[in-house]
């Protein structure tokens, strides 16, 4: 019998072995779990295995010269692993593994799998118990109270998901102003039936990845123009913890700078407005909707840099209330951008593209901007 385990665990790795890579270029990498890009050589003797894909990029595992994996949520650029990757055998190391096995003992095991295969969640909040959703997301999402994310913003998040985890039922107020024309580059085509009765027809279908935008947290300001916020992206699926990234958003001029026009939801007022956003599923190149194209190339250039596409990433947000309903009609995506305030788009630095990118590849998915004050009841749209 351990004869035809060893084999079977020989043979097993043997099947990795062939999925392991060696670099014959330098590359960038991005640690999502982190929001650091790496920039990395081929005499830093590291190996990698490619562990899923999306659409632009492969998600990496990385190894240490000596064996050891690095911890991170790694990604990079398809066309950086195709053109930079070459086979490293490693053969002759598994069947090392293999023979250590076979001289007895029990295979060892982790605290993510106790031998009774059962794992100890604790209690788990009614905020975090959402249809469609497993134990193991559920026990993340409790992490999620031990955050900084502040837990008034938390369960406002929760509740929007919640109410909308099979159907799309938050549907009363989201067109009610107007959206785009479907021919617009942002849209991309879609169209407010096609959004309500096609692509959240069996509810939300993003549950991992999310954004919360605290618009009284101005701590990440300085100089004194007070239009930085405090950004929290959050993702349920990734590692064997909860991730949740901590930087900025900018704010609009109309709200930051004195704020004159406060958070209105009206056209030419240069102000964020509150409350909760689906976005599209399809991140489009905000370069092709500005007029200040030479400052958005360069954006464009930073993200590809940054291990991304070759655009200045953006999606489209389609307001669900009646404080956030004319997002779409007058342009308020979530875009990178080079500025230090906004129109009102909660745009994020270029390095941070790959937040987008995941929102709009796994979309539609949740965005927030939560204020203390001035939030309407999610309730109020909801059918």
């Amino acid at each position: 019998m351990r004869i035809l385990f060893v084999l079977f665990i020989f043979y097993t790795l043997n099947l990795y072995a062939e999925q392991r890579y060696e670099l014959n270029r330098g590359i960038s990498l991005l640690n999502q779990s982190s929001g650091q890009t790496i920039d990395i050589q081929p005499e830093q003797n590291l190996q990698f295995e490619i562990a899923g894909e999306g659409s632009w990029f492969y998600r990496l595992r990385v190894f240490n010269s000596d064996g050891t994996e690095r911890a991170g949520d790694f990604i990079s650029a398809k066309s950086n692993i195709d053109n930079g990757f070459v086979y490293a055998s490693l053969l002759d190391q598994y069947a090392q593994a293999a023979e250590a096995i076979s001289q007895g003992g029990d295979p060892p095991s982790s605290p993510d799998c106790p031998p009774n295969g059962e794992r100890d969640n604790g209690t788990i909040s009614e905020n975090c118990q959402i249809p469609g959703t497993d134990a193991e997301w559920q026990a993340k999402c409790e992490q999620l109270y031990s955050s900084n994310i502040p837990e008034d913003a938390l369960n406002y998040a929760l509740k929007v998901m919640k109410l909308n985890a099979t159907s799309f039922r938050t549907n009363k107020c989201f067109d009610s102003q107007g959206l785009k024309p479907s021919n617009h580059p942002s849209m991309m085509g879609m169209t407010g039936d096609q959004l309500e009765n096609g692509l959240l027809a069996n509810g939300l279908p993003n549950k991992c990845q999310m954004v919360i935008n605290d618009t009284d947290d101005r701590s990440p300001s300085s100089g004194g123009d007070n239009c930085r916020g405090r950004m929290y992206y959050i993702d349920l699926c990734q590692g064997s913890d909860a991730v949740v990234v901590e930087d900025y958003f900018n704010l609009g001029t109309g709200t930051c700078r004195s704020g004159r026009n406060g958070f209105r939801n009206g056209d030419g007022l240069h102000t964020t407005v509150k409350g909760a956003f689906f976005t599209h599923n399809e991140a489009f190149d905000f370069t092709n909707t500005t007029t200040q194209t030479s400052q958005y190339n360069a954006v464009a250039r930073q993200v590809q840099n940054a291990g991304g596409p070759r655009r200045a990433s953006a999606v489209h947000l389609f307001g669900l209330q009646n404080t956030n309903n004319l997002a779409s009609i007058t342009g308020k995506y979530m875009h990178v951008s080079p500025h230090r305030s906004s129109w009102g788009c909660p745009s994020i630095k270029p390095e941070n593209y790959y937040m987008i990118e995941s929102l709009a590849n796994s979309g539609p998915s949740l965005v927030l901007n939560w204020g203390r004050e001035g939030m309407e009841d999610i309730e109020t749209c909801t059918e």
